[in-house]
Parts: C-alpha cells; structure tokens; sequence
C-alpha cells in the first residue's frame, strides 16, 4: 500500500524517508562521520532556525578544542592560566599571571575591560575572553553543556531577541535539551554584581545587558542543569532593587528579574545524547549541522 509501512509517512503518493518529510529534524555530524538527529519543536524559534541553517549547514563549525565541555578533564589551574597568558599575548596583551593564579576577581574585571576596548573582530579575542570565564570558573561545579557556535560567522544572520520570549524560558534543562540562551559581548547583571564591578549605573548600562540577539548557537545540555543552583538571589535582589528601574528604562524593557537572566529557552531534543558524550570524550568534533 502507498504510504504505509517502516520508515514512510502515512498519506503520501509516493514512499518518502520520515526524517526528509520533518522539516525540524537537524543533524549534527562529527569529524569520524557519526551524526546524531537534532529535533527542533514546531515553534517560531524553530523557524528562525531553519531559515538560518539554510546557509549555516554549509558553513563548517568553527569548533574550538575549550568548546569540548571536557576540555578541562585534564588541566590544572595553572595550566588553565598559561593558556590565558598565551592567548593574551597573541592579541598584545601581557597578564599578570600571579594576579591570576591568586584568582584576583579585581584582576579579571580589568583585563575584561582590556578586552571590551580593544576587541576588533578578530577571532584570537574571543578565545583570550574565553578563557577569562573559565579562570573565573574553574573552581565552580561545571556545566556539562555541548556549544556549537558560529561566533562571527553568523553575525549577519543574527536576529533581535523578542523580549516576550523569555516566558518560553525555564531554568532547569533536562539531558539532551537543545536550547538558546543569553549569550552578549558583556554580562549578565548578576555577574556584574556577583563580581564586584563598580556601582555605577552609567558603567552597569554599558557592560551589563540584557538579551540583545537570537545568535542561532546550538547549545545542548549533556545532563540535568539547573541554572539557579549557587546562584545568590536573595543578596542580589536587594542589590538589584537599587539599579533594577534605570537599568531597564536605559534599554528600554519594562523588567528584568534573576529568574529572566538565567533562562534558557528549549527549542528541541538530541534524543542520542550519550552518542554525542561518547564522541566528544573521544575527541570526536562537530564539524557541521545540516538540515
């Protein structure tokens, strides 16, 4: 019978293959061939990402060895900052390493700061600001999340984040979750907080932002994360309650709560996504995503 039977869809005039006749099904491939299924929800982020992976899926995953969410497995805390150091002296930057070895957040702020003000585009910037976070990182419980992100390849296809789409958002992420999140050249006002950066709201509106753009990054959590775990909310309420109102007037939206900072809004499922631990643990990479 026409449209019957194992791998076909139902009420078709000819025999067509299911993940082909899903238009939200994605796949990621690996550097050995392996490739897992990456099945989006039917929503309007969905949508978003589908057109823009028309283009994306023949653009190679500019994937970096620190995107491996184990890529700290093996290194130890000064090994993590002579890294730093490295990459810092590629963008003619010297840091100070035994500011950094002491984990002096004062420190970090400025060289963060050297960042923001020098940043021209060029890749070697973002993989020196990088390892800034992982330093001020390192010894927190780390997430296991996979990050498959074009960076400045995918400038031009970025699109303004609706800031009526975080009440999709939640902050606990089950395995397997693929998601998108805030991800801005600058912080999270948490973090401005939560790393003594001044009271100054005139800084706080330059550095601190709030969701600007939808970047079309693959994020998937690996296992459960709860985004709140650790997290100060009541310290930082009351800090907050202070700057909260010129902070949002300045970028032009009505509220902005701990609990909107640390959303993450699941756009759909890797449901192999042990294949995909196997392959990173294996030093297997995503090379591309298509459609």
């Amino acid at each position: 019978m026409v449209g019957s039977g194992p791998g076909f869809v139902a009420g078709t005039p000819k025999k067509v293959p299911v993940f082909l006749a899903n238009k939200y099904c994605m796949q990621i491939v690996f550097s050995d061939s392996t490739s897992v299924e990456l099945l989006l929800h039917p929503t309007v982020l969905a949508n978003y990402f589908q057109k823009a992976y028309k283009h994306l899926q023949y653009v190679p995953v500019p994937f970096r060895k620190w995107d491996n969410p184990w890529y700290l497995t093996n290194l130890s805390y000064k090994d993590l900052v002579d890294k730093l150091a490295l990459l810092a002296f590629k963008v003619g930057i010297n840091v100070d390493v035994a500011q950094c070895l002491l984990s002096n957040q004062t420190y970090f702020n400025h060289i963060h700061t050297l960042y923001e003000k020098q940043y021209n585009g060029n890749p070697a910037w973002l993989d020196f600001h990088e390892h800034i976070h992982m330093c001020e990182k390192f010894h927190k419980a780390d997430e296991k999340i996979l990050h498959i992100d074009y960076r400045e390849k995918a400038g031009p296809l970025y699109k303004p984040f609706e800031h009526d789409w975080l009440a999709l958002g939640t902050t606990k992420l089950k395995a397997g979750d693929v998601f998108v999140e805030w991800q801005e050249l600058g912080k999270k006002p948490y973090y401005y907080w939560h790393n003594k950066e001044p009271n100054d709201i005139n800084r706080m509106c330059e550095l601190a932002k709030p969701w600007i753009n939808l970047t079309f990054a693959v994020k998937i959590a690996l296992e459960d994360v709860d985004r709140l775990e650790n997290i100060r909310v009541e310290e930082f309420n009351q800090w907050w309650s202070q700057y909260s109102d010129p902070w949002c007037n300045h970028y032009g939206i009505n509220a902005y709560t701990v609990l909107d900072m640390f959303k993450a809004i699941v756009i759909g499922k890797v449901p192999e996504y042990q294949t995909v631990i196997d392959q990173l643990t294996n030093n297997h990479i995503p090379v591309k995503v298509t459609l």
